[in-house]
C-alpha cells in the first residue's frame, strides 16, 4: 500500500492542490475523522497520546517531508533516499541504544551509504542533493529513524494514541512547512478546490491512510528501528516498479545500482541476524 501511495498524492496535485497543501490534506482529513473517537476517549478520561511529543512530532515531520519529496522529486529518488533509513537506524541503535555493532551491521551500513552516494551523484559526480525534494527525502529518513526509536521505547502506548498524536503533530508540521518561502511548495487552495477534493481526501483517509498508519505504528512497538526500516523496504520495490510503469520517470544504470545497494543493505542485515541467531 505504501508503495502505491504516490499515485493518489500526485492525482491531488494534478487536480489543483499544490504540494504543501496536498501533504497537509493527508494529515488534516484523518485527524478530523479520528476526532469523535478522541472526544469519546477524553470524556472517559482516557489518554490521547498528545504527551508523546518527541516521537509523534518526529514521525509526523518525517512523513510530511516524505510526502513532499514524492511530489518535488522523482518517485524513485524519493523512495531510495528515504529507504537509507536502516543506515540511520543502525547508527542510532549502536550509539544511543548501545547495541552491539556486528560485522553484518557494518556491511549493511556500508551498502546503504554507498547507495545514497550513487543516487545523489550525477554527471558532475558530486554526491549532493539536487533539489528541495532530495533534501526532504533524506531528512525524512533520519527523522523517521529517530521517531521509531522513541515508539519502540514507549511500547506501552496504545496504537490509537500513537496514531492520533501522529496526525495531530503532523498537521502542525505540515502547516509550518506550507508557509515556508519556497515557491515549489505552492499556495493555499481556493474554497472551490477544497470543496471539490474534500470528499476524496476523506475517502482516501478511511480506505488508505488510517489503516496504513495504524499497522505501521502498531508494529513499531515490537520491532527495532533498523529491522522496521528493512521490512518497509518492500515499499521501495513496489514504488519503483509502479513508477516505471505509470510515471514514465527515467530509471537508468545509476538508479538501478543505487536501488540494488540500498535493498542489499536490508538483505544483509536480515540474513546476518539469522546467521548470528
Amino acid at each position: 500500500m505504501w508503495g502505491l501511495f504516490w499515485l493518489p498524492l500526485r492525482a491531488f496535485e494534478r487536480n489543483g492542490l499544490d504540494p504543501a497543501w496536498t501533504t497537509l490534506g493527508q494529515f488534516i482529513a484523518p485527524l478530523i475523522i479520528l476526532l469523535p473517537v478522541a472526544f469519546f476517549r477524553f470524556m472517559k478520561s482516557q489518554t490521547l497520546g498528545l504527551g508523546n511529543v518527541s516521537s509523534s512530532l518526529l514521525i509526523g515531520a518525517a512523513f510530511v517531508l516524505y510526502y513532499e519529496s514524492l511530489l518535488l522529486t522523482s518517485v524513485v529518488k524519493a523512495l531510495i533516499l528515504f529507504y537509507i533509513t536502516p543506515t540511520w537506524s543502525t547508527l542510532l541503535e549502536v550509539t544511543v541504544m548501545k547495541k552491539r555493532f556486528s560485522l553484518w551491521r557494518g556491511l549493511s551500513l556500508a551498502l546503504g551509504i554507498s547507495g545514497l552516494l550513487v543516487i545523489l551523484s550525477q554527471n558532475s559526480g558530486i554526491p549532493v542533493p539536487r533539489n528541495l525534494g532530495d533534501v526532504m527525502a533524506i531528512l525524512s529518513g533520519i527523522l523517521f529513524s529517530l521517531g521509531t526509536m522513541g515508539v519502540r521505547r514507549a511500547s506501552n502506548t496504545s496504537s490509537f494514541d500513537q496514531m492520533f498524536s501522529f496526525f495531530f503533530y503532523g498537521s502542525l508540521v505540515g502547516f509550518a512547512i506550507a508557509f515556508l518561502p519556497f515557491s515549489q511548495l505552492g499556495s493555499p487552495p481556493t474554497i472551490e478546490t477544497m470543496l471539490r477534493l474534500g470528499p476524496w481526501l476523506i475517502l482516501m483517509s478511511v480506505c488508505l491512510i488510517i489503516p496504513m498508519m495504524w499497522a505501521l505504528l502498531w508494529a513499531s512497538q515490537f520491532i527495532d528501528p533498523g529491522r522496521l526500516g528493512i521490512l518497509l523496504q518492500m515499499e521501495a520495490i513496489v514504488g519503483i516498479t509502479s513508477a516505471a510503469l505509470f510515471a514514465g520517470e527515467p530509471y537508468g544504470l545509476r538508479e538501478l545500482t543505487g536501488t540494488l545497494l540500498v535493498l542489499s543493505a536490508g538483505l544483509v542485515d536480515i540474513y546476518g541476524h539469522r546467521y548470528r541467531a
